[in-house]
């Protein structure tokens, strides 16, 4: 049997793509405002004023895991400008939301963001000024964990990062989460400290 392949994510793959977010991170804050709110959020992702690619690791149809990753722009405030009447609407029929500690400092963060960017148009993607690669999002389905898709989708978003003259790459990742710290240091990346403080960037220099 052959194994998983690379393809680019299409906006028909958005519902598939939710299916494995959901069930690789059961307790995000997008993922508790559900399946809809989700393909919403990778949608904008996918189709907003970005530089950036969207690949999966497929086999026999199945979606195992992808990455959204590259040069965003507005990738949270976009989406909540964007979304805001739909995502008050959750709130309004899922009101037990608001009591997710986790949830609340993300409507926080969100409502400052859109408080100092009010309506002006996001400008164009900085591509010429930008100088790290950012992974907005990786995830593999639960099942398929283990088995090297990830580090398949890595390596294809570090052949990204370098087709776009980029040396350097960045992610953001929970610091309680040690399992998935582990496997990026595995994978060559490093903390990046801030203030003598480690709060969750990391960053990977790339070969040329």
């Amino acid at each position: 049997m052959a194994g998983p392949s690379i393809k680019n994510l299409a906006a028909g793959d958005l519902s598939a793509v939710a299916r494995v977010h959901c069930a690789a991170f059961p307790k995000s804050a997008i993922t508790a405002f559900g399946h809809e709110a989700v393909c919403r959020y990778y949608s904008w992702q996918l189709l907003g004023p970005h530089d950036a690619v969207a690949v999966g690791a497929v086999n026999e149809q199945e979606l195992l895991g992808f990455c959204f990753a590259g040069l965003f722009n507005g990738a949270t405030s976009g989406f909540l400008r964007k979304h805001r009447a739909f995502l008050l609407g959750r709130l309004l029929f899922r009101p037990w939301l608001a009591g997710n500690e986790l949830i609340r400092t993300r409507m926080q963060t969100g409502l400052k963001l859109l408080w100092r960017l009010g309506q002006r148009p996001l400008p164009p993607p900085p591509r010429s000024t930008a100088k790290s690669f950012g992974i907005l999002s990786i995830a593999v389905s639960p099942k398929h964990q283990g088995s090297g898709v990830g580090s398949m989708l890595m390596l294809h978003c570090e052949a990204a990062a370098r087709e776009m003259g980029l040396t350097q790459m960045h992610l953001t990742v929970d610091p309680a989460n040690t399992q998935a710290v582990t496997v990026y240091e595995r994978w060559g990346w490093t903390r990046a400290e801030e203030g003598g403080r480690w709060k969750g960037r990391m960053t990977k220099q790339l070969c040329p």
